[in-house]
Formats: C-alpha cells, structure tokens, sequence
C-alpha cells in the first residue's frame, strides 16, 4: 500500500528517476576511469621495479637485498624483474614463467587513447597469464626494464576499484536524489499540491472564498499557473456573481412588468383621451404621451427579455433620422439637464430600423453624454451622420472628461461597464445588442479628456 502510494508521488518518482540517471552517469565515468586506473596501476609497479633495480645496482653486495626483493614482491604482486643490454635479458629478481600467456604493456612511449579493450580483458578475465611491463631504465647502459604481473593480480585490484566506485557512486546517488528531491519538492511539488488543493476545494464551492488570498511572489512558470489560477477563481465567480444578478433582475423584472402593465392601462386611457382632443396643443401632448407609455412598456419586456436571453426581434420601419435624435435628445436633456445641443443629421436621412428600439439606443448614449458633462466646463452635444457603404453612419461626440480605464477594459459587458457610481452598466450592453439586432453597430471611436465619441451605422431604408 505505501509502496503504492510512494510510485504515485511525483517527488518519489524525481528521486528514483534522480538516483537512476547518476548510476548511469558513474557507469559511463567508470569505463574511462577503470583504464586510467589500469594504466596508473602498471605504471606504479614498473617506477616501484625501477627503484629496487637502483637500490640493488647500486649496492650489489647488500646483505638484506633477498629480504627487500622478497618483500617488494608480496606488495607490489610482481613476479619477475629483468633488465635488457644489447639484446639480451638480464634476471635481477624473481624466476620467468615456464609456459604461460604474456601480454605486452610498452609504457615507453604515452598513450594518448585509453585501451579500454585490455581493461576489459583483464577485468572479465579469467586472470591467467602475465602482463609483461616495458617502461624506460633506470640505470644506465640499459636498454628497457622488464616487469612481470600476474594478470590475477590486475583483476583483483580492479574488481577492488569497482567495488570502491559503486559505493561511492551510490552514495553520490543517494545524496544528490534528496537534494534534488528536497528542492524539487519545496520549488515544484508542494505548489503543485496546494494548487491541486485548492482546485477540489474551489470545485466543491466555487463561491466560497476561504482565507484571505496570499500575495504571490514567484515570476516563474509556477508564479503564472498560481497567478491564472486565481485570475480564474475571480472570473468565474465573477460570472456567478452575474448569473445570480441576471436571475434575480429577471424576476424583479417580471413581477415588475406584470403590476406596470396594470398601471400603465390607466395611463394609456388617460392620453389616448389627450390625443384625441380638439386642441393641437393638448392633442401633441396626449400623442407623445402614448408614445412614452408604449415605450415603457416594451422597455419592460425587453428587460425581461434580456435577463432571460431571449433576443428581442425588432421590427423594421422607415425613421427620419433627424427627427428622432432630436426627440430622443429633448427627452433626456428634460430629464439629466441642459446642454449646448447640436443636431447635424440631414433632414432626409431616413434608416430602416425599429423606431422604439433606435430611440433606447440614442436615449442610453445621450444620457450618459449628459451624464459625464455634469462637471465640465463646456457642456456641448454633437451628432453627425453621413452615408458609408450602404449604411448610416451617426457620431456622437461629447465635450465630458472621457471614459476611464476600469471603464474600457469592459465597455460593453453587462453589470461591468458603468462609469458612475449607481449605474447598471446595462445601457451600452443593451444599445449594442439592439444595433447589432437591427443590421448596424456600435463601437467607440474615441475617448481622452477632450471628450467620448461614439460610432452608430444603421442600414439606410431604401424606396
């Protein structure tokens, strides 16, 4: 069961996958290494041959010379030393083998490349045989010195070497493996697991926030899995947020739009009265007052239309242009105020569009121009239009302070793009909608301290 759970960890796989890549690193080192140490090994015993032939050269009748040969043999695991002169071998130690397999190891001249096949020889070797040892003299007048090496005995101090290097390396293994894996594990694996963590606590509630957010320090790549984590996190509760605003406007709305239908029957009697009298004062009057109900009505049926995402289907009409926005502009400037209006429509500019639905768009754009002028010095209102493409393109430039930042990053989405303190943010989300519904758009064309221009394009009517 643990051994189960230790595979699954990522950190237990780090520190198997860590000790597993360093043996196979010692093994490569080993190769190379083993034939230096090969090389090292006969060139020690042919310099150690060396000094003892000195020693007995130099003092030929010295009484413990038997004594230091027969000791330098069982140390050094030399069989035979000899001496060439002209050709021939001269004995100074030890007896040459009667019949036996000799290999020749000339140090005389540097190798430059490892003979990694005689290593292997002598390592998976049965040990038989004898390494015979050239190397340079060390006494004059002598041509080579000769060495002979049980090959038993270059097994043994290799199989010793190997043994030495395994445990080393395993210890080498081990040690970087919990470095690693204690690095790892702080730098990667914990972040993981809090990030995992913190994903099944968020599924199980998403709205629940738990704990204050900690503020997070790392740039690298875990910093930025942290970061759109919790950027997604807000999102989507965020979206929650608006779905639960979205459900409890659609009900309002509708409780609403069921007892302001009742009220506004009274109202419509009332003007439709006012409409027909005599007087064409009072007459204009009742006439624009059935309009005004009529639209507060449908404004109510659209809202719940919108808070039910259910696309509102207009109803295309011939509109002169100029008429409405001058309409739609004396509405709002009785409601939010006075300012210096300027109508630059043409007179014969007529779009097919639905009228009812043109005027919300120019209300909720006009009012909020009004609105951001209430603190300017130069309060002024511009429309203009002209004819691109087959459609009707209007602009509508204000003198206000311009629209802020929080503002733009989410202009036309719902319950987000509101500027002022009380607002929705549902008026430019709605314009654009109906815009779109009737064949045309809306964008902003612009915005800075000079004032906000927006685009409107409606399809022209065409007779």
């Amino acid at each position: 069961m643990i051994a189960n759970v230790f595979k699954r960890r990522l950190s237990a796989k780090l520190l198997i996958m860590t000790i597993i890549f360093v043996m196979i690193a010692e093994v490569l080192i080993f190769i190379p290494s083993s034939a230096v140490f090969r090389q090292n090994w006969l060139q020690e015993r042919a310099e150690y041959a060396g000094l003892l032939t000195l020693a007995i050269e130099g003092v030929p009748n010295f009484q413990g010379t038997e004594m230091l040969s027969k000791q330098f043999m069982e140390d050094t695991s030399v069989s035979m030393v000899s001496q060439k002169r002209e050709g021939r071998s001269q004995l100074v130690l030890g007896m040459p083998p009667t019949s036996s397999t000799l290999i020749v190891a000339d140090l005389r001249t540097p190798n430059r490349f490892m003979n990694f096949k005689e290593t292997g020889r002598a390592f998976f070797g049965n040990g038989e045989g004898y390494i015979r040892i050239l190397s340079k003299p060390t006494v004059q007048d002598v041509d080579a010195l000769e060495v002979l090496v049980p090959q038993a005995a270059l097994k043994k101090a290799l199989t010793d070497y190997c043994h030495n290097i395994l445990l080393w390396s395993l210890a080498i293994s081990v040690l970087t493996g919990l470095m690693v894996y204690v690095t790892l594990s702080r730098m990667i694996v914990r972040p993981i697991q809090r990030l995992a963590g913190g994903l099944a606590t968020f599924r199980e509630d998403p709205r629940k926030r738990i704990g204050n957010s900690t503020k997070i320090r790392r740039e690298d790549e875990i910093g930025q899995l942290e970061h759109e984590f919790v950027d997604m996190k807000d999102g989507v509760r965020t979206a929650f947020k608006q779905q639960e605003r979205l459900a409890t406007l659609g009900m309002a709305m509708a409780k609403i739009n069921h007892d302001l239908r009742n009220v506004l029957t009274s109202a419509q009697l009332i003007s439709d009265r006012l409409a027909d009298d005599k007087e064409d004062r009072i007459k204009k009057m009742g006439q624009r007052l059935v309009r005004a109900v009529e639209r507060g009505v449908k404004l109510c049926e659209a809202t719940l239309s919108f808070s039910q995402s259910v696309e509102e289907r207009p109803d295309p009409k011939p509109v002169r242009l100029a008429s409405l926005i001058g309409e739609t502009a004396g509405d709002v400037m009785a409601e939010e105020g006075r300012v210096r209006f300027s109508n630059k429509v043409s007179t014969d500019m007529v779009v097919r569009a639905d009228p009812d639905q043109i005027y919300r768009i120019f209300h909720n754009l006009f009012r909020n121009a009004v609105q951001a002028m209430a603190s300017s010095e130069e309060k002024r209102l511009v429309v203009r239009a002209e004819i691109m493409d087959d459609k009707a393109c209007i602009e509508i430039e204000d003198t206000g302070p311009g629209l802020p930042k929080t503002a733009l990053d989410n202009l036309f989405k719902a319950f987000t793009s509101s500027a002022r303190k009380g607002g929705t943010g549902l008026g430019l989300t709605i314009s654009r909608e109906l815009a779109r519904a009737n064949g045309g758009n809306l964008a902003l064309k612009n915005t800075d301290e000079n004032g906000t221009v927006f685009d409107v394009s409606l399809p022209l009517h065409v007779t």
